[in-house]
């Protein structure tokens, strides 16, 4: 990941919640002992993006970043999240690789990383491990979460999961903060697919939806639909 600022050393406090968000790192001594250098991002700020080198291994300390795949069009489709405590594997695979990225990521809040060289990375993998076998737990666990979001894209209608979204997504007040692009590219779909479920929805009372604002009206029909 890039971030705007030049990186700074993680201070006491931020490296208490390293080790408490990848316990990993304190049970590989030269993880623990390494001068990790840190990173903030703000929110929607693009962390990384086709073509770029990518040359660090990051751990998230604070916040969420969303990892997707954009076509020519600017068409977006979310692959997963990563959140503290969880590994990109996009990253790792093309650190092992010593590839370039063919994803974007962007801030979905605002945070923090800690970052160490690709060379440091390639010697863990070599003499740890321990460490090895964590990259590889996690690429395996990340890559079964991203195989199952193609199966529900395959086999699930958008219809459904749009319904499973707005539920998923409501607020204590049956409201959903979300805009209809940002739908789309949850679902893998086109925003006027989603516009039209929308407006389907609507003129049926089972929502009424708002500039960047969508009420729920008809919860358990949506849960049906959905199911």
């Amino acid at each position: 990941m890039s971030a705007s600022d030049k990186p700074l050393e993680l201070k006491l406090a931020e490296q208490q919640v390293l080790s408490n968000v990848f316990p990993e790192v304190s049970s590989i001594p030269d993880m623990e002992n390494y001068s990790w250098k840190k990173q903030s991002f703000k929110h929607s700020e693009v962390l990384f993006k086709p073509g770029q080198p990518c040359d660090r291994f990051m751990l998230l300390g604070h916040g969420v970043v969303r990892v997707e795949l954009q076509n020519p069009q600017s068409r977006a489709m979310v692959l997963y999240r990563i959140e503290p405590g969880q590994l990109c594997i996009h990253s790792l695979i093309n650190l092992i690789n010593d590839d370039v990225y063919s994803f974007i990521a962007v801030a979905e809040t605002d945070g923090w990383f800690c970052w160490a060289d690709k060379d440091h990375f390639h010697r863990w993998m070599t003499q740890s491990g321990d460490f090895q076998r964590w990259i590889f737990n996690n690429i395996g666990s990340r890559f079964k979460q991203v195989v199952d979001r193609f199966a529900q894209h395959a086999f699930i209608s958008v219809e459904s999961r749009l319904a499973g979204l707005l539920i998923e997504k409501m607020g204590p007040d049956q409201l959903v903060h979300w805009k209809q692009s940002d739908m789309a590219a949850e679902l893998g779909t086109a925003r006027e697919i989603v516009s039209r479920h929308l407006s389907r929805w609507q003129k049926q009372n089972l929502l009424e939806t708002r500039r960047g604002v969508i009420e729920i009206l008809d919860i358990q029909t949506l849960v049906d639909i959905a199911v």
